[in-house]
């Protein structure tokens, strides 16, 4: 089909064409609505989910989002990320704040407008594209100011927590530490011989040459960059975990609940949700978690990657 006759794609352009006309208009609505909720005492801190790639961090997310009466950035609201009050009050309007129910994937990426999204383009709006880690003299008094007042306002809006699935949030802690102070963190660990395994076969699936960097970049993601593929993914993964241990220690230790991989099943869940005093929705689909760990790689590649987990200290990736 022609695409430019294809309804599906006529009527979002046609959405899009029309949001942006109307847009000023929403953008004063807005302004009124975080005067009233932003100045408001913070009734839940925000959640954010974090780790490397490849960590069963996008089913987490879903089974989290799907089981709990909590808020989240779902498809429908990414698409208005420019105007996040707006979109949050949109997608309760069609949903209800309804279970999504939705438990696939495409490295993160999920199908349906009420289907939980990443939404790497709200926090784009104040952070590079071209790097991950923001140390302390990248945070603005404005940037935490704008963030912390619209997220506020959602959360104060709605009584409810939200809860955020970004990994690059891992390597902004020190951006979050001025923003949420007091926010809680679920961080998805795996095996290192998993993970990079899983990395490897994610970059041949998407066509990725094996030594190009893929997914979330670390400080020092210009040395990874210049390595061979075996020393820079488990160095990823390495330099990932060991900068969310560093920065965990401006918040307070019982900020944080560690999910591994292979403990990863609905009791799981459930602990985490008491842990965090999420309330249950009372319906809803049950997820089906039942992950196992299987090398599939060549004895040669599993050999290399054994090689380089060996040579680093990963007791320095735990959180303190």
């Amino acid at each position: 089909m022609n695409k430019y006759l294809d309804p599906k794609r006529y009527f979002s352009f046609f959405m899009n064409k029309l949001f942006s006309l109307l847009s000023p208009v929403v953008k004063l609505w807005e302004k009124r609505q975080y005067r009233k909720y932003s100045n408001m005492p913070l009734k839940h801190q925000p959640v954010f989910i974090i780790g490397a790639p490849r960590t069963g961090s996008t089913i987490l997310y879903q089974t989290i989002t799907n089981q709990f009466d909590v808020l989240y950035i779902d498809n429908l609201v990414c698409k208005f990320n420019k105007n996040f009050f707006f979109g949050f009050w949109l997608s309760n309007k069609l949903f209800k704040q309804k279970a999504h129910n939705c438990f696939s994937s495409n490295h993160g990426a999920t199908k349906g407008l009420r289907s939980p999204s990443e939404c790497g383009g709200f926090w784009y709006r104040w952070l590079p594209r071209d790097r991950h880690f923001i140390d302390h003299q990248g945070v603005t008094d404005k940037m935490v100011k704008e963030i912390r007042e619209e997220i506020s306002s959602v959360i104060n809006k709605y009584d409810k927590p939200l809860v955020f699935k970004n990994l690059n949030a891992g390597q902004r802690l020190r951006l979050l530490s001025k923003a949420f102070p007091e926010a809680k963190f679920i961080y998805a660990r795996r095996e290192p011989e998993y993970t990079a395994q899983s990395i490897l076969l994610a970059k041949r699936k998407l066509g990725i040459k094996e030594n190009s960097f893929w997914s979330i970049m670390p400080k020092s993601v210009s040395e990874l960059n210049k390595l061979e593929w075996p020393e820079q993914i488990v160095r990823q993964i390495f330099d990932i975990e060991k900068q969310i241990s560093e920065d965990s220690a401006l918040f307070e230790k019982d900020r944080f609940s560690i999910v591994n991989y292979l403990d990863l099943n609905q009791k799981t869940v459930s602990d985490v949700g008491r842990f965090l005093n999420f309330n249950e929705r009372q319906e809803c689909e049950s997820a089906i978690i039942n992950l196992t760990e299987r090398l599939v790689l060549n004895e040669s590649e599993i050999s290399l990657l054994n090689k380089e987990i060996k040579k680093l200290d990963w007791s320095v990736t735990n959180v303190k």
